[in-house]
C-alpha cells in the first residue's frame, strides 16, 4: 500500500510537471504565432499601402501641376524634365519595395510598371512639345487631356488593383489570426482544466487573461496606426486643397491684372491700379510661402532664434506704420499704447517678434469689422539685472470666436469653419507659427474671445538688456515745465515716467477743458507758465486743436505745443499751425523722441529733431556712384537694375560669377562702390565669386562692400554668405526702401 502511495505521488508530480510544461508550450506557441500574425499584417498589407500611396500622391501632383508649369514661360523646359526624372526615380524606389513584400498577384505590379512607364514616357512627350514650340495653348490643352489624362488614369487603376488586393489580404490575415486566437482559447481552457484536477487552476487563469491582454493590445496598436494614417491622409488632402485655392487667387490677380495692363498702356490711371493690386497680390503670395516654409522649418527642428541688439523704437514704429494703413484701408481705427517702458536697446530676435505682432494684429484687422478698433498695448511686467520681460496684448472688437475652436486655435491648417475661410481666406497656418516662435523664445501665449465680442491676445516674451546703455543725461532740462493732454491714463503715466527720469517737471490731465484750467492757474496765479504742452489730436468733447486755441489766450506765444497723434496728421496740419501749435509728435512716446524735442525746446547745440516731428523724409540719391549687378535671371536683372537706377546710380551688370569677377579685377580703383551678389548661377556661384574677388590683388579688394541679394532668405543661407566675406544680404523678392538702406549703410553719399 505504501508502495502504491509512494509511486502514486510520484507520479502524480510528474503528472503535474508535464501538464504544468504542456500548458507553458501551447500557451507560449499560441500567443507567438497570434503574436506573428499581428505583425504581419502591420508588416506587409500597409507597408504596401503606404509605398502605393506615394506613387499615387506623385502621379497626382505631377499631373495636376505639369500644365501650370508648361504654361508659365519662366519655367524652362530641362527645369520640369528634371522635376519628371526625380518623380520617376523615386517610383522606382517605391516599386522595389512592392516587389519585395507584395503578396499578391505579381501581374499586378507588371501592369502596374508597364502604366507608370507609358505615362512618364507621355509627360516627357509633352515637355519635348513645348520646348520646340510645335502647338498653342489650346491645343496644348487638348493634347493634354487626349494623350497624357488616360494613361494617368490607366496608372491609377492600376495603384487602385494593388491597394484592393492589400486590402483583401488584410483581411484574410484578420480571419487567420481570429482562428488561431481561438484555437489558442481552446488550448488554454483544456490545459487549464487538467490543471484544476492538480490544483494549478489559478495559474492556468493567470496566464489566460495575460494572453487576451496582449491579443487586444496588439489590436489597440493597429487600430491606432490605422486612424493616425487616416487623418495625416486627410490633413494632407485639406492642405492641398487649401493651398491650392489660396495660392490660385493671387495667381488670378496677377495674371488677369497684367493681362488688363496691357490693354490700357496708354492710360496711366488704368497703369498704376494695375500695378497696385499685383503688388498686393504678390505680397499676399508671398506671405503663403513664408507661412509654408516657416512651418516646415518648425516642424523638422531647423527653426533657430537670434540674440542680436535691436532697436525697439524702430519695431514699434514699422508695426505702426504698416497696421495703420492696413486698418485705415478697412475703416478700423487702430492704437498703439506705451506703458513703463523706458528701455530702447533690447537684446533678442526683432524679426520673430515682428512677425508674431504682424500675425496677431492682420488677424485682429482682418476679422474686425468696418468701425471697429484694434489696439497693441505694451508693458513691461518685471526685469533683473540683465533682462526684461515685456507683454504685448493685441485687443480687437472683431467678430470674436467659438469656445470650442479656442481648444485647436494653435493646430496647423485649423480655421473657424468653412465661412471663415471662404470669407477671410488664409492658410490657417499663421497662428500655429506663432505658438511655436513664442514657445521657442521661450514665451508664453493666451487668448480670450467671445464670438461676436472680440478677441484678446496676450504674449509675454523675455528680452536682454544692453549692458552699455546709461540714461542719457539732460543738462537744463530741469527747468523745464511740461503739461501732457490726452483722454488715456497709460499715455500719461508712461509720459511722465520718461519725463521725470529726465529730470523734468511734469504735470498730466484727461481732456481739454482740464487742460485750459490747469494752464490759466499757472499763468495768472502761479505766474509760470508751462514750457511745453503736449496735446493729444482725438480727445473727446474737446479736441486738440480747440485745446490749443484756448491755451494761446492764457499761455501766449512763448509755450511749445505739439500735437500728439497716433494717426497721419497731413489732413490737419494747416488748421493746426493757424491754431498755434509749433510742431507734431507721434505716439507712441519713446525716452529719445521725448528728450530729442525738450532739446529742441530749449535750442540746445547738436540737437536732433526726431524722424515724428515733421511731415516729409528724405529721399536717397546716390548720384555718381556706380554699383556691379550680378544677375542669372535676365528679367530679375532688369527688376533690380531699373529699382536701382530709380536712386540716380550707375549700374553695370554681369550675368554670372565668373563675368563679375572679370568686371571687378579689370575695373579701375574705387570705380565701384558696392556689388550685388546673387548666390545661384551658372559657371560660378555667388559665394565663389565673392571669395575670388576677395582674393584678387585689386586695391579694393577687401573694402568693397558685397551683399548677396537671393532668394535663398533662412538663417543659414544668411550666415554662409557672410561666411563667403560678404557684407550684408537681401532676400527676394527685394523691397524698394530696404535695398536703398542697405546701400545708405555701406557707401558715403
Amino acid at each position: 500500500m505504501n508502495f502504491f502511495k509512494r509511486y502514486g505521488m510520484i507520479g502524480g508530480a510528474i503528472a503535474i510537471c508535464f501538464f504544468v510544461v504542456l500548458y507553458v508550450f501551447f500557451t507560449t506557441y499560441s500567443i507567438f504565432t497570434v503574436n506573428n500574425q499581428v505583425n504581419y499584417v502591420a508588416e506587409h498589407p500597409y507597408k504596401v499601402v503606404s509605398e502605393i500611396n506615394k506613387i499615387r500622391t506623385r502621379i497626382l501632383e505631377i499631373n495636376t501641376y505639369l500644365p501650370i508649369f508648361l504654361a508659365n514661360n519662366e519655367n524652362r523646359p530641362e527645369s520640369i524634365k528634371a522635376v519628371l526624372h526625380t518623380s520617376r526615380q523615386e517610383n522606382e524606389k517605391s516599386q522595389s519595395i512592392l516587389q519585395a513584400i507584395y503578396l499578391g498577384n505579381p501581374e499586378d505590379l507588371t501592369e502596374l510598371k508597364t502604366a507608370l512607364k507609358n505615362l512618364e514616357q507621355a509627360q516627357i512627350q509633352v515637355v519635348d512639345i513645348i520646348e520646340n514650340n510645335a502647338m498653342n495653348k489650346a491645343e496644348f490643352e487638348k493634347y493634354f487631356k487626349k494623350e497624357v489624362e488616360p494613361l494617368r488614369v490607366k496608372a491609377d487603376a492600376a495603384i487602385q488593383k494593388v491597394i484592393d488586393s492589400a486590402d483583401r489580404r488584410v483581411l484574410i490575415i484578420q480571419e487567420a489570426t481570429e482562428k488561431k486566437a481561438e484555437k489558442a482559447s481552446i488550448y488554454a481552457a483544456l490545459m487549464g482544466l487538467l490543471m484544476i484536477i492538480f490544483i494549478i487552476y489559478a495559474y492556468k487563469l493567470r496566464n489566460e487573461y495575460m494572453v487576451n491582454s496582449e491579443l487586444k493590445r496588439q489590436q489597440q496598436i493597429l487600430q491606432d496606426a490605422l486612424l493616425a494614417a487616416g487623418k495625416a491622409n486627410a490633413a494632407k488632402r485639406d492642405f492641398l486643397s487649401k493651398m491650392s485655392h489660396e495660392i490660385r487667387t493671387p495667381m488670378n490677380a496677377i495674371i488677369g491684372m497684367s493681362a488688363i495692363g496691357f490693354n490700357y498702356l496708354d492710360d496711366q490711371k488704368r497703369i498704376a491700379d494695375c500695378l497696385s493690386k499685383i503688388t498686393f497680390s504678390s505680397k499676399h503670395l508671398l506671405m503663403l510661402i513664408n507661412d509654408i516654409l516657416d512651418m516646415s522649418k518648425i516642424e523638422d527642428g531647423k527653426f533657430t532664434i537670434s540674440a542680436e541688439l535691436f532697436d525697439m523704437k524702430k519695431l514699434v514704429t514699422s508695426l505702426t506704420d504698416i497696421n495703420y494703413t492696413l486698418a485705415k484701408t478697412k475703416g478700423v481705427s487702430f492704437e498703439v499704447v506705451l506703458s513703463g517702458i523706458e528701455e530702447e536697446l533690447l537684446i533678442g530676435d526683432a524679426m520673430r517678434v515682428n512677425q508674431i505682432l504682424i500675425n496677431l494684429l492682420s488677424n485682429a484687422i482682418k476679422f474686425t469689422p468696418k468701425g471697429g478698433s484694434v489696439m497693441l498695448e505694451i508693458k513691461k511686467i518685471r526685469a533683473t539685472g540683465t533682462k526684461i520681460w515685456l507683454r504685448f496684448i493685441v485687443q480687437d472688437n472683431g467678430i470674436g470666436m467659438k469656445s470650442e475652436f479656442l481648444e485647436r486655435i494653435y493646430e496647423p491648417f485649423e480655421q473657424g469653419d468653412s465661412s471663415v475661410s471662404g470669407k477671410y481666406g488664409g492658410t490657417g497656418l499663421g497662428m500655429a507659427i506663432t505658438k511655436n516662435l513664442v514657445n521657442i523664445m521661450n514665451g508664453i501665449i493666451k487668448v480670450e474671445s467671445r464670438e461676436g465680442q472680440g478677441s484678446t491676445f496676450t504674449v509675454d516674451l523675455p528680452f536682454g538688456l544692453n549692458p552699455s546703455e546709461h540714461k542719457k543725461n539732460s543738462p537744463g532740462l530741469e527747468d523745464i515745465s511740461v503739461l501732457v493732454v490726452d483722454d488715456d491714463d497709460d499715455t500719461c503715466e508712461h509720459a511722465e515716467v520718461l519725463l521725470k527720469g529726465m529730470g523734468v517737471e511734469v504735470d498730466w490731465v484727461l481732456n481739454g477743458f482740464e487742460a485750459v484750467e490747469k494752464v490759466r492757474t499757472a499763468c495768472e496765479i502761479k505766474h509760470r507758465c508751462y514750457d511745453v504742452c503736449f496735446i493729444d489730436w482725438c480727445m473727446p468733447d474737446m479736441d486738440g486743436i480747440e485745446t490749443t486755441r484756448r491755451i494761446r489766450d492764457y499761455a501766449g506765444p512763448d509755450a511749445l505745443i505739439i500735437i500728439i497723434s497716433a494717426y497721419d496728421w497731413s489732413d490737419i496740419e494747416q488748421q493746426a499751425r493757424e491754431a498755434g501749435v509749433n510742431a507734431f509728435i507721434a505716439k507712441p512716446f519713446f525716452a529719445s523722441t521725448l528728450y530729442n524735442t525738450l532739446l529742441t525746446v530749449i535750442r540746445k547745440d547738436g540737437a536732433v529733431i526726431p524722424e515724428e516731428i515733421g511731415s516729409t523724409k528724405d529721399k536717397y540719391d546716390f548720384q555718381g556712384q556706380k554699383v556691379l549687378l550680378v544677375e542669372d535671371n535676365e528679367l530679375n536683372m532688369e527688376i533690380a537694375a531699373e529699382l536701382l537706377k530709380f536712386a540716380n546710380l550707375q549700374v553695370d551688370v554681369a550675368e554670372n560669377g565668373q563675368v563679375a569677377v572679370d568686371l571687378f579685377v579689370n575695373s579701375k580703383a574705387k570705380e565701384y562702390a558696392l556689388i550685388f551678389m546673387d548666390i545661384q548661377m551658372p559657371e560660378m556661384n555667388g559665394y565663389d565669386a565673392t571669395r575670388c574677388i576677395r582674393a584678387s590683388k585689386h586695391t579694393d579688394a577687401q573694402e568693397i562692400p558685397i551683399i548677396a541679394m537671393t532668394a535663398n532668405a533662412f538663417r543659414d543661407d544668411v550666415q554662409a554668405a557672410l561666411d563667403a566675406g560678404m557684407n550684408g544680404h537681401l532676400a527676394k523678392p527685394i523691397d524698394v526702401n530696404t535695398i536703398y538702406e542697405m546701400i545708405a549703410k555701406h557707401i558715403n553719399f
